[in-house]
């Protein structure tokens, strides 16, 4: 029985000693006792400190983005596109100062079809019969400061053209601040 005594007083001991020396362990060790800066990463577990626990100085470090790093290789050439669709302007054309029209700009829109007195600024056009007026459009300047204007009549009789003509451009040079002739654009749309 002595013997079972024994066993039985050793094994509390055991048991005592391991139960205080985890609690103690537990109430030794405190932030008090670390050295600053001997802490590393690998002495913190894995996802125990959370953005939350941060300090704002460090959250604002984090929120900064990083320098810019090198250019990627570039990307291989995309598939050709289809056509495009036919463009909808039924006439334009480039015109010179003299009234003669550009001979590389130009779509449904004859030169026979242009009038021009010289040093008037103003290009009075005649489409035939057949061809139809057009009933809409625009024109523009294409140098310097050129403001161009489009009048379209279908019956004629437009001021300063012969009376069958049935559309004028006026062509003004802003720093001459009248009439002037000069090179412009008209793109036209037929009814």
């Amino acid at each position: 029985m002595q013997r079972l005594f024994g066993k039985a007083l050793a094994a509390a001991l055991v048991l005592g000693l391991v139960v205080a020396a985890g609690a103690g362990a537990a109430s030794l060790i405190t932030g008090a006792d670390v050295q600053n800066g001997t802490l590393t990463g690998k002495d913190i577990k894995q996802g125990s400190v959370k953005f939350s626990d941060l300090s704002d100085k460090a959250k604002g470090k984090l929120a900064v983005p990083g320098p810019a790093g090198p250019a990627g290789p570039t990307g291989q050439q995309g598939p050709a596109g289809g056509p495009g669709e036919p463009g909808s302007a039924d006439r334009f054309a480039e015109f010179h100062a003299d009234g003669t029209l550009s001979d590389d700009v130009h779509k449904n829109v004859a030169q026979d079809q242009v009038s021009h007195d010289a040093d008037t600024g103003i290009y009075c056009f005649t489409f035939p019969e057949d061809g139809g007026t057009p009933l809409a459009g625009a024109a523009n300047g294409v140098i310097g400061d050129v403001f161009a204007t489009l009048q379209i009549e279908e019956q004629g009789g437009i001021t300063g053209c012969p009376a069958d003509a049935t559309l004028r451009v006026v062509t003004y040079d802003l720093s001459e601040g009248a009439p002037a002739d000069r090179i412009f654009r008209i793109i036209l749309e037929d009814g």
